[in-house]
């Protein structure tokens, strides 16, 4: 079946902001001198990262994305959110939509908001001393030169050694879970969810319309409803939903009928859990 008018466009933007900063997202997770990357880029001396460029205007651009989309940011944009949303595409085991995952989903959900408060506890501690600032500086002609990681490595603390470990172990659970990192560990989409009941625009549900299908949050790429926190306003369900109850728009408005959802779009596949 032919993407629909909402995934098109959401790739487009995905795919534009991942060749933005995707060299950016590499750095931080495995080159960045700091123990906790993407917060010190501004002051940082690794000349080759495009962090210290794009830090500032990418927290304004964070901030008006928060207050028009609330966290839309996660599903339009996010680099990372493109990586989990391609591990997310691949089939995953029928256990995982078994024995209880909603329940266990509701409970690993509050773990990103451990996160938030760990960013916010350790990011003084750990990153603005001199003597803790630049526990390693591996400068090279390309950002992706796999010596350099190697050298990395041998210098780093043991802050980088877990930084390293967190990575390889949301790739692979992604493989299993979609978009595990989203949905349970990634502060920034902790703050950003703050912003869902306040922003200009969002995704709506007529209760009226609405049968209760429990299509969503079942085939939801965050596994979760419209109008909560979790919601990353990707608009997969807008355009998903056969009743044409839910919908993507101004806070005050509905979207245009002829972005809502249709019976053809019901019969679509699941994406997974």
């Amino acid at each position: 079946m032919p993407a629909q008018p909402i995934t098109v466009w959401r790739r487009i933007t995905q795919f534009a902001f991942f060749a933005l900063t995707g060299e950016w997202l590499w750095i931080g997770w495995v080159r960045c001198p700091y123990g906790i990357p993407f917060v010190s880029c501004p002051s940082c001396p690794l000349g080759d990262c495009p962090g210290r460029r794009l830090a500032y205007p990418f927290l304004g651009l964070l901030g008006v994305s928060a207050v028009l989309f609330g966290r839309g940011f996660c599903g339009w944009a996010c680099p990372m959110g493109l990586v989990m949303d391609a591990l997310g595409r691949l089939p995953k085991p029928k256990a995982v939509l078994q024995a209880g995952f909603a329940r266990v989903d509701r409970v690993l959900k509050w773990l990103k908001w451990a996160a938030v408060a760990a960013l916010f506890v350790f990011v003084v501690p750990i990153n603005y001393p001199v003597e803790r600032a630049y526990a390693y500086v591996v400068r090279t002609p390309s950002a992706f030169n796999l010596g350099a990681v190697d050298v990395a490595r041998g210098l780093g603390s043991h802050i980088y050694l877990v930084r390293v470990a967190i990575l390889v172990t949301v790739l692979v659970v992604g493989l299993v879970v979609s978009r595990v990192w989203c949905r349970y560990l990634c502060p920034l989409g902790g703050i950003l969810s703050l912003f869902n009941k306040f922003s200009l625009f969002r995704i709506h549900k007529d209760a009226a319309a609405c049968n209760n299908c429990g299509k969503y949050p079942r085939e939801c790429i965050q596994y979760t409803c419209p109008e909560t926190s979790d919601c990353v306003m990707c608009g997969e369900c807008a355009q998903g939903c056969g009743q044409g109850a839910i919908s993507l728009g101004p806070c005050f408005r509905s979207l245009p009928a002829g972005l809502r959802g249709t019976p053809e779009a019901q019969a679509a596949p699941p994406p997974g859990p």
